[in-house]
């Protein structure tokens, strides 16, 4: 019986509904050192095998809904928040208590969203709350919301970034990338979606993944990429020649194939956080193709100009390319 009544105060107080007489009654549960029951509350409504959260992601979920009750709560209650919330050791019941006070405090159809971002010129990792890891290339963000691994496992991609999926059975994980959704279960692979480009580019390290856009899907296996067209929708699929050229921004390097030096442009302008100037229209038009290891800007720069009749110069953020 005591069970059941403690459900309906922790539904009441969750969903937005309960009284003066509840918060009492809550405040009496955890006065009482009842704290075994919200743990059962949280275990039986929540409780998963896939819900794991870093000590990182925890604590600043806990801090940013804790900000946010503080905002919202009369001080009473506040009080009984704070003093149950520090002694939460599960990690499923956090997560359960992340997820509802944002829906509690937000409107439901819009859950707190966290987004990382590497700026142009520079890098980033992040640890999803599930254990999964992705890297952020240069002038890209991912971002995903309080629900994931609760209701879902979705990411939300612009730019490149490569993702290292922890397996859960009970939850796909999903990269949405503009028009494209990348499906996995377990495995490697990366996304390259810059949104100034006219393809989205998947390429699968390890594992299996599908990648869809409409009716258009494509089953992926080791070393295959599928390149999704923006002005057709089709996907089409190959197999990668050479596993230094799968994913090289990872190991520092940067590939070209057969790219004009317009596109190498944008490239680097991201990379490095510089702007390229043609002093030259015709030289827009020289096209290059390598892997290049030792990706210093500097190097690169040596390298077109030692193989084409284009030269350039450079100031502290600006680059102008004209004819030899």
């Amino acid at each position: 019986m005591v069970m059941i009544m403690s459900s309906s105060i922790f539904d009441r107080f969750f969903s937005g509904t309960s009284t003066a007489e509840d918060h009492d009654a809550l405040g009496s549960i955890f006065e009482n050192g009842d704290d075994r029951l919200f743990d059962e509350y949280c275990r039986d409504k929540w409780g998963s095998e896939c819900v794991e959260i870093p000590d990182a992601d925890r604590d600043r979920m806990k801090k940013e809904m804790m900000n946010r009750i503080a905002a919202h709560e009369k001080k009473a209650v506040r009080k009984v928040l704070v003093r149950r919330f520090s002694r939460v050791a599960a990690a499923a019941a956090i997560a359960a208590v992340v997820i509802i006070g944002s829906l509690y405090i937000l409107r439901p159809s819009q859950p707190e969203v966290f987004e990382v971002i590497a700026d142009r010129g520079q890098k980033s990792t992040l640890t999803l709350p599930d254990g999964s890891r992705v890297w952020i290339n240069s002038a890209s963000s991912v971002s995903y919301t309080a629900d994931y691994n609760v209701k879902d496992r979705n990411v939300y991609l612009k730019g490149e970034a490569f993702f290292e999926v922890a397996s859960c059975k009970d939850l796909p994980f999903v990269v949405h990338a503009q028009n494209l959704k990348v499906t996995a279960l377990g495995t490697k692979f990366n996304v390259r979606a810059y949104s100034e480009d006219q393809s989205v580019l998947t390429t699968l390290v390890e594992g299996k993944v599908s990648a869809t856009a409409g009716e258009n899907s494509q089953i992926l296996l080791p070393n295959q990429e599928a390149v999704y067209d923006k002005v057709s929708g089709q996907i089409s699929k190959a197999d990668v020649q050479d596993d230094a050229h799968a994913v090289p921004w990872m190991q520092n390097g940067i590939l070209f194939q057969d790219n004009s030096l317009e596109e190498i442009a944008v490239i680097l302008e991201r990379m490095y956080n510089v702007n390229i100037v043609f002093e030259d229209e015709q030289v827009k038009k020289y096209s290059y193709t390598g892997l290049i290891r030792n990706n210093s800007l500097s190097n690169i720069l040596d390298l077109i100009s030692g193989t084409s009749p284009v030269n350039y110069t450079m100031t502290t953020d600006t680059i102008k390319f004209y004819m030899d």
